[in-house]
């Protein structure tokens, strides 16, 4: 076995471009001489201390780290380092069980909400909703993905899956009648029932609700078809009109796979008040 390699016999035999080397050896953390030509000669120190680079770097140790270690190669240091390691380990495992759950509960989310019967006006008891709400004034569609991005950027820390976020926006029943459909007066996200902290609590109740698939070019004409069948049930609407987004553009392109939902809180007529 030789005492000492060159640098392309070394990058050949650990996988890594000759760069990284060059890289390595500005940081100090391998120092390989000179021979008489001027190339690069690596010693077997250099091959062990490369080997441990190679090891830490794969588990996501920064340079520094790996450094100060190599400085302080004992023991004592090496336990720190694998506590250090397994900590970092079990982090991951965590996130990983995170992401594992919120791709089945999206996987969940789209196997639901395809199936839903398009169409249908049925009136329903919902029960209260925590929620998270951005107050704005929207006049257009293109208008609510930035508004629910802003909602977003307040609340990131603890909404990190927007993806799988329950998303609505509220318009006012007055605009809706008067033909301004998609005058849009908040956006809010849905939270699980119980939640502690929240901005909005939507109130339990009956509400009369209508799933629609396709376009939102078509959502004026079901929320007309949601109003009569309100008037023709004897109810009266007592709430704003939500838009829930329940399929829509965080998961495909292709409008007619948009399933999106109308719901209104109802009352009967003889408890209209005044």
């Amino acid at each position: 076995m030789k005492n000492e390699y060159m640098i392309k016999e070394l990058a050949r035999l650990y996988g890594v471009g000759t760069d990284t080397l060059r890289y390595y050896e500005r940081l100090g953390l391998i120092r390989p001489r000179r021979g008489e030509n001027g190339y690069r000669l690596y010693s077997l120190r250099d091959i062990y201390r490369l080997t441990i680079i190679r090891d830490l770097r794969q588990l996501g140790f920064s340079t520094d780290r790996i450094s100060a270690y190599l400085d302080d190669l004992s023991i004592g240091n090496t336990q720190a380092l694998l506590t250090e390691e397994q900590q970092l380990i079990r982090q991951r495992i965590k996130q990983l069980h995170q992401i594992d759950r919120a791709i089945s509960e999206r996987q969940k989310h789209l196997k639901q909400y395809a199936a839903l019967p398009a169409g249908e006006i049925s009136v329903r008891p919902v029960s209260e909703r925590p929620c998270l709400l951005f107050n704005t004034d929207i006049s257009r569609d293109e208008e609510v993905d930035f508004a629910i991005k802003k909602l977003h950027n307040r609340h990131a820390d603890t909404i990190r899956d927007l993806g799988g976020q329950a998303i609505g926006a509220g318009m006012r029943l007055d605009e809706v009648r008067a033909g301004r459909f998609g005058h849009y007066h908040s956006v809010f996200f849905l939270l699980e029932p119980g939640t502690a902290e929240y901005d909005l609590l939507l109130p339990s109740g009956e509400y009369a609700c209508l799933v629609y698939t396709g376009s939102y070019r078509a959502a004026p004409l079901h929320a007309q078809r949601l109003l009569e069948e309100i008037e023709r049930r004897g109810l009266y609407a007592a709430g704003d009109l939500l838009e829930l987004y329940h399929i829509d553009n965080r998961y495909t392109v292709r409008e007619e796979e948009f399933v999106t939902e109308l719901q209104i809180r109802v009352e009967r007529e003889s408890k209209r008040p005044g």
